[in-house]
């Protein structure tokens, strides 16, 4: 008897321990127990997925014509549906080519053994970056999963996860430097005056403003048509790829068409010429016979 009860007991432990390993972590609310007080750890695994980073601002390659800069940020875990997985975000941290050290943003962890801090699987962050030096800089976002696999109630695995953005942006305060080429000589005998300027770096868009009128749009060098005589001037404008505008010196040149030749009076003379020679032809010719 004693013999049999023994048998019924150890029978009913191994259907104990099969079920429990079948049924896994339905019996574990993931989210607020801590595996390790029921589970043994067992190693690490490869994670099933890695954190998504977004840089939602500024677009990479862009530029600004200020020191300060606001980087918006959004990190977030793809989850896996299957339900002995345990996820969350662990650390997000930057580096950038003007700091010697990483930052942290975010970072989990849990200082009191007897209680689990919630975890987080989504990140939103704006980082506001002030005295940027000129010039074009990087910055990488770094993000860190964490997580858990319980195969059963006896044992649990570990894994982790990290993946990297990087935004690239140029930092330019300084209006770009014009300078009007074609204008040296400053007196033209043509109504028609060619506008040829340089600019000392890439520029977005440019303008010219005539004796002080409306702007006008140009794509390059143009030549300025029509002008009448008299002394004129000009100022060139441009604006580079960050929005600074830099303003060229007003240039002053005069413009002296001379007067037409008057082929009028030519025509007239040429004329009266041919008369007074065909006339004295038939004087002479009167005065043989």
């Amino acid at each position: 008897m004693v013999l049999l009860n023994r048998k019924i007991w150890t029978l009913t432990i191994i259907l104990i321990l099969s079920f429990s390993a079948v049924a896994g972590t339905q019996f574990i609310d993931l989210t607020t127990a801590n595996p390790v007080s029921s589970s043994v750890y067992k190693g690490e695994i490869s994670p099933p997925s890695k954190p998504a980073i977004t840089i939602s601002f500024p677009k990479n390659n862009t530029s600004f014509n200020t020191n300060s800069l606001s980087i918006i940020l959004n990190v977030s875990i793809r989850k896996t549906t299957k339900q002995n997985y345990q996820e969350w975000l662990s650390r997000v941290y930057y580096s950038s080519d003007w700091l010697q050290e990483d930052t942290y943003v975010y970072e989990y962890y849990n200082p009191d053994p007897n209680y689990i801090r919630p975890k987080i699987t989504e990140f939103y962050y704006r980082l506001n970056l002030a005295e940027i030096s000129e010039g074009v800089h990087k910055v990488t976002f770094h993000a860190v999963e964490r997580g858990f696999y319980c195969a059963s109630l006896l044992e649990y695995y570990g894994f982790s996860a990290n993946d990297s953005s990087v935004v690239v942006f140029t930092i330019d305060t300084t209006p770009p430097s014009i300078s009007v080429l074609s204008l040296e000589n400053r007196r033209f005998n043509s109504s028609d005056v060619p506008l040829n300027f340089g600019v000392d770096e890439p520029f977005e868009k440019a303008s010219y403003v005539l004796d002080g009128q409306h702007n006008v749009t140009i794509t390059g060098n143009t030549t300025l048509t029509g002008l009448p005589d008299g002394d004129h001037n000009v100022t060139i404008y441009a604006i580079d790829e960050a929005g600074n505008t830099g303003v060229s010196e007003t240039i002053y040149f005069n413009v002296d068409v001379p007067e037409p030749f008057p082929t009028i009076l030519v025509i007239a003379s040429l004329s009266t010429l041919a008369i007074v020679g065909i006339g004295l032809l038939v004087y002479f010719k009167k005065r043989k016979h």
